[in-house]
């Protein structure tokens, strides 16, 4: 008899360290899915309010582009970044029923000007100056004698330079005219066509080939 009750007693002891035993388990189980549920939201949450500083970063209150994305749009169709260039105008502007902004900077002296639509961040036009030391002449007759007169490029050769740095093919544009001038001490081809209702103006320098100046209206 004594023995059954001492087996019972053991059999006793035995059934409750095993209830606890799985109860520490289920106890760290429910912490640990505590833990790693907190932390996923904690994660979700940095994630989230990251892109949403993102995107307000770009866009205002309103739905409009933010200055500082219009200035990265100029930026990036000049293939240039903020470190290269000196600001010396971004600020919003209205014409013609549009919201814009007016983007202007220098850069190794050349003149930048951009305007980029508001609402949509959409280059409405750009111009682009090359800025030269040119003393005039009154003389203008002596001035263009001295110099060369006979391009080293043809007008085809412009043309291909234009439309290439419009990013265009001939087929896709309309001439309107491609012409050798002379203007303060340089010779140029000004060369003018028409792609989806814009203008494109060229001057490109007749002896180097190089953009003198270009402008998308």
């Amino acid at each position: 008899m004594k023995k059954l009750s001492l087996a019972a007693i053991i059999l006793t002891v035995s059934i409750s360290l095993v209830g606890c035993t799985n109860s520490g388990v289920a106890s760290d189980n429910n912490k640990n899915n505590t833990e790693s549920t907190t932390q996923n939201s904690n994660e979700s949450n940095v994630q989230n309010s990251s892109e949403s500083n993102t995107q307000n970063n770009n866009i205002n209150n309103t739905g409009e582009i933010s200055l500082d994305k219009a200035k990265e749009i100029a930026l990036s169709h000049a293939g240039l970044s903020s470190d290269q260039v000196t600001f010396v105008q971004a600020n919003k502007d209205f014409d013609d029923g549009i919201q814009k902004y007016d983007i202007e900077f220098y850069c190794n002296g050349k003149e930048y000007d951009y305007e980029i639509n508001a609402s949509n961040g959409e280059i409405i036009q750009y111009d682009y100056d090359m800025e030269y030391n040119y003393i005039p002449n009154n003389n203008t007759t002596n001035n263009q004698s001295n110099v060369n007169t006979t391009a080293n490029i043809s007008a085809e050769r412009a043309k291909e330079i234009a439309l290439s740095h419009a990013g265009l093919a001939s087929n896709q544009v309309t001439f309107k005219r491609t012409e050798l001038d002379f203007d303060n001490g340089i010779q140029k081809y000004e060369v003018e066509f028409y792609y989806n209702n814009r203008e494109y103006s060229y001057e490109i320098d007749s002896n180097t080939g190089n953009i003198i100046s270009y402008e998308q209206d």
